[in-house]
């Protein structure tokens, strides 16, 4: 069941697969060869990298509840924010990244996604204490939103991140199970299963958040107005392209395919169409009615044994300035293969698509991206490599 697969994932136990195969592709230019430099090691299932904007450092999220600060070359010892006591790391759950506000320099607020003690998702609001830019005042700390997951410990989604719109999205799981039981894809009054959006700036009394008057059912009675997108599975990660200004939904499927989704990021309203879909074939349905569907980019079956892979683990379109060779080109692995693959997507169709040949780290559990736009992968060996050239 792909369900446990998942489980495995973020478990980290290595019974769940590993090797390097995978689907056919064009191999690389030969006069660009890429390698995953070591960073750091160590870590405790490290789901997450981050970095405030203009800011040197690396901020790496361990699942059980730690946010780790790496500076001037090493690990800081004493962890930015340590949340382990509010968490559990049962199932896929524990804490499952953040987000620094755009105008963190300014205002030292950051947001974080985890599940607490009863499954419930929540994000919580806070700040950089005024004396030590290494560590956070977990006194500050509020919630912005609490959206219920009781039922089955999978599918939390995971992901925050701000948009150029300076708005705050979340990524939510369809609430777990194999084949979305509760149909909370389809489900315009849930919150699961979605691509959210929030203004966490507006402070208004007894609200901790703003719905954008551009979200697509904002206002409208019976629909829930801080989604922004749906028909998700597990959108486990997506990210902004700093430069087309498109949004990348890495979508794990339930047991035969993988997808990426890509869209203007102020493209409102799409459904991208679980669970009448898993990718471009219908779901367990001899046919079904696509109309109003938005369709992966990008696909990928797991073929015989999971050969191809079996969850993809989504990352980001390069932009960073020591490899210009890679503008425009979106980073992927899988879970249970720990390939490194990219395609890129111009003029709405994808192009390019290779595996490079670097070194398997094992069990990819995210990628990161730094505040100069370089990227980084991270494993469940507790290792941070960052991609450079060879």
């Amino acid at each position: 069941m792909k369900l446990l697969v998942l489980s495995c994932a973020l478990a980290g136990l290595a019974a769940c697969g590993g090797g390097s195969g995978g689907m056919s592709v064009t191999a690389p230019p030969a006069a660009l060869q890429l390698a995953l430099q070591p960073v750091a090691s160590g870590l405790s299932q490290p789901l997450y990298l981050t970095a405030p904007a203009g800011d040197s450092r690396l901020f790496i999220v361990e699942r059980p509840g730690r946010i780790r600060v790496f500076a001037n070359g090493a690990l800081l010892a004493t962890p930015f924010l340590d949340i382990s006591s509010q968490t559990t790391s049962a199932g896929e759950r524990g804490l499952l990244s953040m987000a620094f506000h755009p105008q963190y320099a300014q205002n030292g607020s950051f947001f974080i996604y985890y599940t607490d003690s009863n499954g419930d998702i929540a994000v919580d609001r806070m700040k950089v204490s005024d004396t030590n830019a290494n560590l956070a005042d977990p006194a500050t700390a509020g919630r912005v939103i609490t959206i219920p997951h009781r039922e089955f410990s999978n599918h939390n989604g995971g992901q925050l991140a701000f948009g150029a719109d300076g708005y705050l999205y979340i990524g939510t799981g369809d609430g777990g199970g194999a084949g979305d039981p509760l149909r909370n894809g389809q489900n315009l009054n849930s919150l699961l299963g979605k691509i959210l959006r929030l203004d966490v700036g507006i402070v208004v009394p007894g609200q901790t958040y703003g719905i954008p008057s551009g979200n697509p059912y904002a206002g409208q009675a019976g629909w829930r107005g801080e989604i922004w997108a749906a028909g998700l599975r597990n959108p486990w990660r997506f990210s902004f392209d700093r430069g087309d200004g498109l949004l990348y939904i890495a979508d794990v499927g339930q047991d035969q395919r993988e997808e990426v989704d890509v869209a203007p990021a102020t493209q409102a309203g799409l459904n991208y169409g679980w669970n009448i879909m898993e990718g471009t074939a219908c779901y367990n349905a001899a046919s079904c009615n696509q109309a109003g569907l938005t369709l992966p980019v990008f696909e990928y079956q797991h073929g015989a044994n999971d050969v191809n892979g079996c969850s993809i683990t989504g990352g980001y379109v390069y932009r960073g300035a020591a490899i210009p060779e890679l503008a425009g080109t979106y980073f992927y692995s899988d879970y249970c293969k720990g390939y490194l693959k990219s395609f890129a997507y111009r003029n709405g169709a994808v192009s390019g698509a290779q595996e490079w040949a670097v070194d398997n780290p094992g069990n990819v559990l995210s990628f990161g991206q730094d505040a100069q736009g370089e990227l980084y992968l991270l494993a469940g060996s507790g290792q941070v490599f960052r991609i450079v050239r060879r």
